[in-house]
């Protein structure tokens, strides 16, 4: 009842609670049921005769409900009335300092988001959608007016656009910090529009105040800070005089005070428990010279074998010994490659042509697709090669052109004669043949002994680099056009699919990912789509391969790493399947790439043993043939990101010189590697996955890779610790510790023997594999290249009988050179499992002399010349192969 007695009625259910018919508590904007179920689609109908007299008074009950700053948060979104439209046309003074007026301080944000913590990711996307409304272009005159004071060039702008989007997110200033750096942002952007307009506002001081050193965020009282402090000073003194005591405080203070999102947790006092292996980088005097680590990846992927290298300084030894041999002796060869390289590049002119194989030829390639690729319809749900056989007969006229030189019949289209319906079908085609040779090349179980057959897969071979340009061209014809729909979503998507399994380049993984398919799946509000299914269905394949993409590499997947930015329901079932171990995967990511906290050697621990058992909870569930290819997909993240991070826990724990430490992670590390050894090979050779090769056989491969090069990792610090040995064992006079030493060190020469072994066994069988594959395998020949160079290598170390010089300015860590007898014999056992596990060794050397080849050219030799083995192997004629091989 109101204050007149009148009966006010209740405020209406929102649709969603009305269509379930259940009750709603009509909280606003999302009821408490919406929430519970993650609906972000939460309205409310607006029902005649409703008991809400103004804006001004839904406007006080939202206060009312949100706090004021929210009430803030709110108006700054709201359209701008066309009387005040028309007067900011007339005054362009009060236009800027309307546009003023929409830049909330970040207080009120902040303030707001206390209030909002307790929401969920639901409630967040909706205030994002509510705060995407655009003030109009009321003031022509001053649209995109050069502003000099911007940067140090003339930009462009629109200052009457809209308002500003916030991110909302928590923040280490304080309020008083935020408010000082929002006033100097005002008084810029008043400078600023005082530029454009020409117009000066007096009686306003814009000075712009330097800002203060942040002071340390800490909830310490000055007491605690007292005893933090004394605890500093009382561990420095251990190492250092007291001169030099108090200019490392002073630092470690300054530091503090510059920098304060460092974490001040005093377990973080103890560097033993401290990871900053990140934070280290081997000391180089040639790196811009180092030619074999290419420039053009993301300095963020961790999992990265150019990351790895920059920070393990027996690798690095490596590749820059072979990069002073390029430079000293194959210089004018370096220069024709690159050159050579370029041209190839600059040289894909884009053309006006789509050429494919006749209409028969291409819908026999189709129906040998579905008869392959089995699983199709789960593994890869946006292609429908079904819908592509009709759409075939449909658009390939029935007279195609003979080739030149040839029986065969080929079918082509002119670009500018398609509508986009066309181009989009003709991309599918494209990638269905595509996808349909990666997949017969990289099986070895589907022999193609019909003649038919073999003739099909010979054509379509043949049409390789003629599709390959098919797709290059509708790529830019869609840019061209700017086509952006349901449709074109789906070839963007399944084009990048195909990049990510393709194995005819040799150069794919240096090359930038744009993530083209996750943008444009944003900008047409995928991410928050509840209602059309196809929709749904397209959404969870690009979400799946945009997170493996990213986690392969060791980076964090941006577009998803906060909940606001995905509130579209799972029901692809393999997605369902995994999701909880690439969430794992993904807040691990957060971990390892967070920038505002020390890492703990403990935590990353911790989280691998959780992300092992994630890992074979979500492998246990899997029953179906789709779900277990599916998830090989999810073991190889997890293995790659296992190795790399067992391999740089033994890094940090052999700087810290912590031997016991180091030892606990080899054995998880070999371990491992046995593991990952065998779930690689027995996958390429289980008849289950037959045809399903290329969904895992690139990131196979480059699993294998980085095991082969922390195989030689090890094996430089096994080989200099037997020659650190055999050079200090000539200073013993005691016959008992002499043959102590000896023994031990016989042990180490065992162990680099077995993990010289180890590698040359793993060439063998990628050899065996290749040989079956119908077409060569680049990624596989680049591989079995680089383990020929780094035989020559090991060769090379064997016969000079030098110590590998890692760092001429310090001396470096080797964790082998303080391991046990005990650990030794340990070690020799493992290595000895994980050689037994890939090739009896009998059965090995009885095919070694078969194996033995003069450089990397494959011609046999019974032996190796000392100048071979100085050059690695490596001539003018085979350059440019090894060049490529080593950098890929």
């Amino acid at each position: 009842m109101d204050i007149r007695g009148r009966k006010m009625k209740k405020p209406p259910a929102c649709v969603q609670c009305r269509k379930r018919k259940i009750g709603c508590d009509r909280v606003k904007p999302i009821c408490g049921n919406c929430m519970k179920h993650n609906k972000m689609d939460c309205f409310y109908p607006d029902v005649p005769g409703q008991y809400v007299p103004s804006s001004s008074s839904s406007s006080n009950t939202r206060q009312i409900a949100n706090g004021p700053y929210l009430n803030s948060y709110y108006a700054s979104s709201r359209r701008v009335s066309k009387e005040t439209a028309a007067l900011l046309q007339k005054n362009p003074e009060l236009a800027s300092l309307e546009q003023i007026r929409e830049y909330n301080t970040r207080l009120q944000l902040l303030n707001a988001q206390n209030q909002l913590n307790n929401r969920s990711s639901a409630a967040n996307a909706t205030l994002n959608q509510q705060h995407t409304q655009y003030i109009p272009k009321s003031v022509p005159s001053l649209e995109s007016k050069p502003v000099t004071s911007t940067n140090e060039f003339s930009t462009q702008l629109n200052w009457v656009q809209g308002p500003a989007i916030f991110h909302m997110l928590t923040s280490p200033y304080t309020q008083e910090e935020i408010i000082n750096h929002e006033m100097n942002f005002l008084k810029g952007r008043l400078l600023e529009l005082q530029d454009i307009t020409g117009k000066k506002i007096s009686g306003i001081n814009l000075d712009i105040k330097q800002d203060p050193s942040p002071q340390i965020q800490s909830s310490q009282s000055n007491q605690d800070q007292e005893e933090f402090l004394t605890i500093k000073k009382r561990k420095l003194s251990e190492d250092d005089t007291t001169d030099g005591e108090d200019k490392m405080i002073a630092n470690d203070e300054r530091k503090s005070h510059l920098n304060e999102f460092k974490d001040l947790d005093p377990q973080f006092l103890d560097t033993n428990k401290v990871f900053n292996v990140f934070n280290t980088v081997v000391t180089r005097d040639n790196s811009d010279n180092l030619w074999l680590l290419p420039k053009n990846i993301n300095k963020n992927s961790i999992f990265q074998i150019q990351y790895l290298i920059e920070r393990d300084p027996f690798l690095f030894k490596f590749f820059s010994e072979f990069n002073s041999l390029i430079e000293k002796q194959f210089n004018e060869s370096l220069h024709d490659s690159l050159t050579n390289h370029k041209n190839t590049k600059d040289s894909n002119s884009i053309s006006q042509l789509l050429k494919f194989p006749s209409q028969s030829v291409t819908q026999s390639l189709i129906s040998k697709y579905l008869s392959t690729v089995t699983e199709t319809s789960s593994i890869l749900p946006i292609l429908k090669p079904k819908r592509l056989l009709p759409v075939i007969e449909q658009i390939f006229p029935s007279n195609a052109m003979k080739k030149a030189n040839s029986n065969d019949f080929e079918t082509v289209f002119q670009i500018v004669n398609l509508n986009n319906d066309q181009l989009i079908n003709l991309g599918f085609i494209t990638l269905c043949l595509l996808i349909l040779y990666e997949s017969l090349n990289s099986t070895v179980l589907i022999p193609l002994r019909d003649d038919g057959h073999l003739q099909l897969f010979n054509m379509l071979f043949d049409y390789l680099p003629l599709l390959k340009a098919n797709l290059t061209m509708l790529r830019f014809e869609i840019d061209k056009r700017s086509m952006c729909n349901m449709d074109t979503l789906r070839f963007i998507s399944l084009w990048k699919y195909y990049l990510s399994v393709m194995t005819t380049s040799s150069s794919s993984s240096n090359t930038i990912d744009y993530d083209e398919d996750m943008h444009m799946a944003c900008l047409l509000s995928l991410n928050h789509e509840t209602q059309n299914q196809s929709h749904i269905l397209v959404w969870n394949f690009i979400f799946k391969n945009y997170c493996w993409r990213h986690l392969f590499l060791g980076e964090l997947p941006l577009l998803i790493s906060e909940p606001f930015t995905n509130s579209t329901p799972i029901i692809d079932p393999l997605l369902n399947n995994d999701f909880e171990l690439i969430d794992f995967e993904v807040n691990v990511m957060k971990y390892l790439q967070s920038k505002d906290q020390q890492l703990s050697i403990d935590k990353i621990i911790q989280l691998i043993k959780v992300l092992k058992t994630k890992n074979i909870e979500v492998s246990q569930r899997c029953l179906t043939t789709s779900s277990i290819i599916n998830n090989i997909m999810d073991s190889l993240i997890f293995r790659n990101s296992m190795l790399y991070l067992n391999f740089y826990l033994l890094l940090q724990f052999e700087t810290l010189k912590s031997s016991g430490k180091f030892n606990e992670i080899l054995d998880d590390f070999l371990e491992l590697s046995r593991e990952t050894l065998f779930f690689v090979f027995s996958n390429l050779a289980n008849i289950k996955f037959a045809g399903h090769e290329f969904t895992f056989i690139n990131k196979s491969i480059a699993v294998l890779q980085t095991l082969v090069l922390m195989l030689l990792a090890l094996y430089q610090r096994s080989f200099e610790s037997s020659e650190a040995m055999d050079n200090e064992k000539e200073n013993y006079t005691d016959q008992t510790e002499s043959s102590h030493s000896n023994n031990d060190n016989n042990k180490r020469i065992k162990n680099k023997n077995v993990i010289h072994l180890i590698i040359n066994k793993i060439a063998m069988l990628l050899n065996d594999y290749t040989k079956n594959c119908k077409k060569q395998n680049r990624l596989i020949e680049n591989l079995i290249t680089k383990i020929k160079i780094i035989s020559k290598y090991i060769k090379k170390l064997e016969e000079s009988k030098t110590l590998p010089v890692t760092n001429s300015n310090n001396s470096t860590n080797n964790g082998f050179s303080n391991i046990s007898t005990d650990q030794l014999i340990k070690l020799n056992h493992e290595l000895n499992k994980i050689s037994e596990s890939l090739i009896k060794t009998d059965f090995y050397e009885q095919r070694k002399n078969n194996k033995v080849s003069n450089g990397v050219t494959g011609t046999t030799a019974t032996g190796d010349s000392e100048a071979n083995l100085e050059s690695f192997g490596l001539t003018k004629e085979n350059f440019s192969e090894i060049f490529e091989a080593i950098r890929s």
